[in-house]
């Protein structure tokens, strides 16, 4: 697939913009002292992410005000948030790879669908044997890739010096998850042509609502009038 100038443009540029954040972040933290700069760099994309939802919330005025009293709870305590930002960041780390550890591993309980079959499914529908098996697979793969993530970060963190805990989770982590991605698409190429689902095509699958059979039979004669 072919992209577009305008398409390229912006993913160059999120590219940039990502690497410069990150290594800001690595130069901020490797320093190993407190930084207000730091506080901001831990926090300011979440804070940035709330607001804008905070916008488009329903009761707009509501969660603006809940907002605006966490952001300024925050600068209440910008000399704590500065002495202590790298534990800000190793929550977001080791956390988001321990949550989606946990998510991912639940779906491999007996009656439960793995996480990556569920995505299949949706691109899909019912999996042959060798899809099912193929995507239980990449399921216990990611699992694991996201807790040999969280522990190594937790890990650097708390024995290593914080040079090196920044290294990897600033520096490395965006290479390994691009590895484990390329990866997970040379092992794919072994299965049968219609079933090379690329990221783009099952994250729209995710993404898509679901549409649920009563409402798909209201709207078949819709369709079938249409046509």
């Amino acid at each position: 697939m072919k992209l577009r100038p305008a398409t390229a443009f912006r993913v160059l540029a999120i590219v940039a913009v990502a690497g410069l954040y990150y290594w800001l972040s690595h130069v901020v933290t490797a320093a190993d002292r407190p930084s207000t700069a730091g506080a901001l760099l831990a926090l300011g994309p979440y804070m940035a992410v709330a607001l804008a939802m905070a916008w488009r919330a329903r009761r707009r005025t509501l969660a603006l005000t809940a907002w605006l009293l966490v952001a300024l709870l925050l600068a209440s305590q910008r000399a704590l948030l500065a002495d202590n930002f790298a534990w800000i960041y190793l929550i977001q780390h080791a956390g988001t790879f321990t949550l989606l550890a946990i998510g991912f591993g639940r779906t491999l309980g007996d009656g439960a669908v793995p996480m990556i079959s569920g995505f299949a499914e949706r691109v899909h529908g019912s999996l042959p044997p060798a899809l099912a098996h193929y995507t239980r697979g990449a399921t216990v793969a990611w699992t694991a890739f996201f807790a040999a993530m969280a522990t190594t970060s937790l890990g650097l963190f708390l024995l290593a010096p914080i040079g090196w805990w920044s290294a990897f989770a600033n520096l490395l982590t965006p290479g390994l998850i691009g590895a484990m991605f390329l990866a997970e698409f040379v092992v794919r190429q072994r299965l049968p042509q219609e079933y090379r689902t690329g990221l783009i095509a099952s994250i729209r699958a995710v993404a898509a609502p679901r549409v649920k059979p009563a409402e798909a039979c209201d709207m078949a004669p819709a369709n079938l009038t249409a046509r």
